[in-house]
């Protein structure tokens, strides 16, 4: 089986935020062809190119096409890529991948091969410590599901469309998704639900409290030349939604037992552990990240030409903020004082910082000073406005107190 990357073409298809209606990211679907430009089932091809042990390469071939995708274009959301277990191990698609910018690219766990075993679990495990970001696909579909989440540890959960598919007629799925769903709290990993094709399918998952979907109801997978923006109607109807949801759930401690139990999970294993400073400041911002879900988790400290990213969850920060760049953590750090935005639209200026374009669409921000003296900054980011409830204020500064307690003076590198 030959295949160059000639053979192949990429379709988009958009990934929705159920908060705002905003486009977050893209799934890529590769279309391959026979030498004749006669179109083959993409399904049926991936399954022969496994059979044949070709995954690693024709994944090659693919992430090469992808990368001169991403840097021909301008990418503000992430792009969602499926790819073999054998890969992720593989020098010359780690070196693809890391060629991408910070936050470009997530990996999505496909159900071509084992993901299951000493290994592949290595390779996931060192590839989510170099700051990657992955996706559990079809999820629900199979019994090895719960065993993968717990091996893989994803950032992203994506449920199957044999869940979702009519989801408002049958209480079973929709007890399915509300048990997934309070998992994912719990567990820190966010929620899309795929195949969405039906408007009643679409308030189901709100009211469930899927925070991202995908299906033919907003537009099918099209070259990024064909793509369309979401209809306003649709827009419309998923913040009516969310209003009458949040009008509704008033009791200020509703849905705080997660938080509750992270919180006090974290303080009890401080104590008892015998943690280098290091592993304090990872077991923290793990912590912190189950509880507060945002889009990424990030600790700065302050070095001579900038700020440097000392630990980040959710994206892979690797360059340093600049002090003349004009960004809120630089500003949080010379005010020695919080900075939240509700909305990307408050200060603007505030977020052109290369970070922040990382995020695509970041719509809630905030940054808290750490240290006494501050020497750095603690700050989460999420893609929907007014996400920065008291209770998440609270914890991301109880974060920043506790690590300024443990560790008052900058870590050692």
């Amino acid at each position: 089986m030959q295949n160059g990357p000639d053979q192949f073409s990429l379709a988009f298809h958009p990934l929705i935020s159920l908060s705002t209606g905003h486009v977050i990211g893209y799934e890529v679907l590769t279309r391959p062809y026979t030498p004749d430009k006669e179109l083959i089932n993409a399904e049926i091809f991936f399954q022969e190119v496994s059979k044949q042990g070709l995954s690693v390469e024709v994944d090659r071939i693919i992430l090469r096409k992808i990368t001169r995708f991403i840097h021909t274009h301008s990418i503000v959301t992430p792009l969602y890529v499926n790819i073999h277990p054998d890969s992720l191990s593989d020098d010359i698609v780690q070196n693809l991948i890391e060629s991408c910018p910070d936050g470009s690219v997530v990996l999505e766990i496909t159900e071509r091969g084992n993901w299951l075993g000493p290994e592949v679990e290595k390779a996931i495990r060192n590839f989510r410590h170099r700051g990657g970001t992955i996706a559990l696909d079809d999820f629900g579909t199979g019994y090895s599901g719960l065993n993968k989440l717990v091996a893989v540890h994803p950032h992203f959960v994506k449920l199957d469309r044999t869940l979702v598919a009519q989801c408002q007629l049958h209480p079973v799925k929709r007890n399915l998704m509300a048990s997934v769903s309070q998992m994912a709290r719990f567990l820190g990993f966010q929620l899309i639900a795929e195949g969405i094709e039906t408007r009643d399918e679409l308030l189901t998952c709100i009211d469930l409290g899927v925070e991202t979907a995908q299906g033919f109801y907003f537009g099918k997978p099209r070259s990024w030349k064909e793509m369309e923006s979401l209809r306003p109607e649709v827009i419309s109807l998923i913040r009516q939604r969310q209003r009458e949801i949040h009008t509704a759930s008033s009791h200020p401690w509703q849905g705080l037992e997660p938080f509750l139990s992270h919180w006090s999970l974290l303080l009890e294993h401080l104590v008892e552990a015998k943690l280098s400073a290091s592993d304090q400041i990872t077991t923290m911002m793990n912590t912190a990240f189950k509880m507060l879900q945002p889009l990424a988790l990030t600790l700065y400290q302050a070095v001579p030409c900038g700020m440097q990213p000392l630990f980040s969850i959710g994206h892979a920060y690797r360059e340093v903020i600049s002090w003349d760049s004009p960004s809120v953590g630089i500003r949080a750090f010379r005010k020695k004082a919080p900075v939240i935005l509700q909305n990307k639209s408050d200060e603007a200026e505030y977020l052109q910082a290369p970070v922040i374009q990382t995020l695509g669409f970041p719509e809630s921000v905030a940054i808290m000073p750490v240290g006494k003296p501050v020497w750095g900054t603690v700050g989460a980011y999420y893609r929907d406005p007014f996400k920065w409830s008291s209770t998440r204020i609270q914890i991301l500064q109880n974060l920043a107190h506790l690590m300024t307690l443990l560790a008052p003076k900058p870590p050692r590198p």
